[in-house]
């Protein structure tokens, strides 16, 4: 009977160790959507958090207004935030930000009732890959980004973009 108990002890003990190594750092970044993190992300500039794990995935969440940059009103933003030449512009507008890769074509989809662009791109130079998603919310542009080093596995981008969280 002890042996089993002790048994039980244990295995409830590993069970708790194995989930506290592997709970995310949820952070909000507008009144309806947030994101999870593997580890406490840096604040940037502005509306902008990251961080790099420990097999040298960086993930990224930035929030900008992108229809009071470009002076649309939110029904004008709406009505070309789905048309396939706004996205292409809004590709050319991301591409100098990451100069060493090559992007492939934005696709755009509906994420729960709200526009989004998915890109993806490579680096030789860098040996990595980017993952790219921007949700449209009201004007607002929430960007999801992950980096991942040639022969990482997609599984922790697939976890970082599956946290996200749109509603009250």
């Amino acid at each position: 009977m002890h042996k089993y108990c002790f048994c039980l002890l244990l295995l409830v003990s590993v069970s708790l160790n194995l989930k506290a190594q592997t709970s995310w750092y949820r952070v909000k970044l507008g009144d309806s959507i947030s994101v999870a993190f593997p580890k406490m992300p840096g604040k940037g500039a502005g509306r902008s958090y990251g961080c790099k794990d420990s097999t040298g995935v960086v993930f990224a969440a930035s929030v900008s207004e992108i229809a009071k940059a470009i002076n649309f009103d939110i029904a004008t933003f709406d009505s070309v935030v789905v048309e396939q030449d706004f996205a292409n512009d809004f590709l050319e507008g991301f591409k100098p930000s990451m100069p060493n890769y090559s992007f492939g074509p934005v696709s755009i989809s509906d994420l729960t009732g709200k526009v989004s662009y998915q890109i993806e791109g490579k680096s030789e130079l860098d040996k990595s890959k980017v993952y790219f998603i921007a949700i449209f919310i009201d004007g607002t542009a929430y960007s999801f980004t992950c980096v991942l080093p040639d022969g990482k596995s997609v599984m922790t981008k697939n976890l970082f973009f599956k946290s996200i969280r749109i509603g009250k």
